[in-house]
């Protein structure tokens, strides 16, 4: 058996153990749960430093100015800076 054909076995079993586990929660999940998730749960999203300069009226030299000191910070590299939304929001409503 060559690399890829064993490459495609186990690629093979873990598709079936992914559908059956998937079959298991849907079996599991009570008839009466909601077809869409609330608004609030997901992922949360990660703004451009132009996206949270805009929610706080702020410049961009301000955001990275004071990142180090903002809860919602992220850095995502040394030259990539995110703000989390759900944080940001979250800190207005505080700084209210």
């Amino acid at each position: 058996m060559t690399n890829g054909e064993q490459l495609a076995a186990v690629l093979d079993s873990c598709a079936h153990a992914i559908q059956a586990f998937a079959q298991t929660l849907r079996a599991e999940l009570p008839a009466s749960a909601p077809s869409e998730p609330a608004a609030t749960s997901g992922p949360d999203r990660l703004l451009t430093v132009h996206e949270a300069a805009t929610v706080l009226n702020v410049s961009h030299r301000w955001l990275y100015n004071h990142a180090g000191r903002l809860p919602f910070a992220r850095r995502l590299s040394r030259r990539a800076l995110r703000f989390s939304e759900a944080g940001l929001r979250r800190w207005i409503e505080r700084s209210r």
